[in-house]
């Protein structure tokens, strides 16, 4: 099974640039997760999916998804047979 150490790995896998970075933007998180940007949006508005970071205020703030919170996403919805 997957440890979370292993799947950040994965992703700083994914792209050489990922590596410097301990969060990622919408948009690296979606394609992460295999998912539109919109989708990754509305689960946000939703209160669902991937914890992330709000930096700034109002809408000028930025949206980050610390890398430790995909790798937990992701190994939380995992289903077997």
């Amino acid at each position: 099974m997957d440890s979370i150490a292993n799947i950040i790995d994965e992703i700083n896998n994914i792209n050489v640039k990922y590596k410097k970075y301990i969060a990622l933007n919408q948009k690296q998180t979606a394609e992460i997760i295999g998912v539109s940007s919109s989708t990754l949006e509305n689960w946000r508005k939703q209160g669902i999916g991937i914890e992330y970071i709000k930096t700034g205020i109002g809408t000028k703030g930025r949206i980050l998804y610390p890398k430790q919170k995909i790798a937990e996403f992701l190994l939380n919805t995992i289903k077997t047979a």
